[in-house]
């Protein structure tokens, strides 16, 4: 069973490890580490920050250590901030997004399995002791190397619609580009339905996207954790943009409730993408094109958007396989 020595009900600065016993082919008696960080000071809410649940998404990651390391002491606050920077620790190492030990993907392992695989055992620890401590999740994540969305919050669509408001004020908080309104479709297994289930709200980001962190998502992200931990009451300062970007003016609410705002490869190529993030499409419309370099009888295939609606993620790589995303539509929420 995971378990930890970081004193989570001890006000102050603690910084450990979520112990995962495992055995493997090359370790028999290993002892996977998580890093976990508690700062807490006195009565007050609990806000749990998550980043690296895939590996290869890098903005939750680098904000976090900078929050860890620096950024926020006990004296700055009122309650308590848990924090995660690599949730998928074997992940992040390799620069993957799934675990090298066990192919897990962190999100698409909750609420885990205490007698699970490694992936299962950490979710679980987050599921059984992280959870419900708190009031608010903040899952960071980013495109990784297959996809590159607009810096933007997601809001997972509630159980009631007063549940999605409270999660909209989160998102406002976070202030990104762009708010997308969103119906997972493998929601069972992520940990949006285990934190509603627990009756707390969570909030999840996708921050870019290539498999790079860049100074503007970075900064979106140091931004977003400040604004959501002064509208939970537990940082005093209101945070002030210092981005490279002079404003985050033109922000946007998009909804995705279907498979219709998604479009596929249907065939292994280098997809090109003929519009940049942010532009209005319309259903049919040609939104790019998938080349066939070893084929010297095909033309460029064009590939069209299924609805209309802002472009708000494309692939993250010029080379895609038959079944991956090039392309998400979102529809624009007034």
């Amino acid at each position: 069973m995971p378990s930890t020595s970081v004193p989570l009900d001890r006000d102050g600065f603690h910084a450990g490890y979520i112990n995962v016993p495992a055995s493997m082919n090359h370790s028999a008696w290993s002892n996977q580490r998580v890093p976990l960080f508690s700062i807490k000071n006195g009565e007050g809410p609990c806000c749990l920050l998550l980043g690296g649940s895939h590996g290869d998404e890098y903005e939750g990651p680098i904000a976090l250590s900078h929050l860890v390391h620096g950024g926020l002491q006990p004296e700055d606050i009122q309650g308590q901030v848990i924090v995660l920077p690599a949730l998928n620790t074997p992940a992040v190492q390799a620069g993957a997004r799934l675990s090298p030990l066990d192919g897990g993907n962190m999100n698409r392992a909750f609420p885990g399995n205490p007698r699970g695989t490694i992936t299962e055992r950490i979710a679980d620890f987050v599921t059984r002791e992280l959870i419900p401590r708190c009031d608010v999740v903040v899952d960071l994540h980013s495109g990784g190397r297959s996809l590159n969305f607009i810096p933007c919050a997601f809001v997972p669509v509630q159980k009631t619609d007063a549940a999605t408001q409270e999660i909209m004020k989160l998102a406002n908080a976070f202030d990104a580009p762009l708010t997308v309104i969103i119906r997972e479709p493998s929601a069972a297994e992520m940990i949006d339905t285990e934190v509603e289930q627990q009756d707390k709200r969570i909030l999840a980001t996708e921050l870019g996207g290539s498999a790079l962190a860049s100074a503007t998502t970075v900064a979106i992200t140091h931004h977003g954790l400040r604004g959501v931990l002064h509208a939970m009451g537990i940082i005093a300062e209101n945070p002030v943009w210092t981005g490279p970007e002079a404003s985050q003016s033109d922000r946007q609410t998009l909804l995705v409730d279907g498979l219709q705002h998604y479009t596929y490869a249907d065939e292994t190529g280098i997809y090109e993408c003929s519009h940049e993030l942010g532009a209005y499409v319309e259903k049919g419309q040609q939104i790019g094109y998938l080349h066939f370099a070893d084929r010297v009888e095909r033309p460029p295939l064009p590939v069209t958007a299924n609805t209309s609606g802002v472009l708000f993620c494309t692939a993250g790589q010029g080379l895609v396989q038959r079944g991956d995303a090039l392309a998400v539509v979102g529809h624009v929420e007034t």
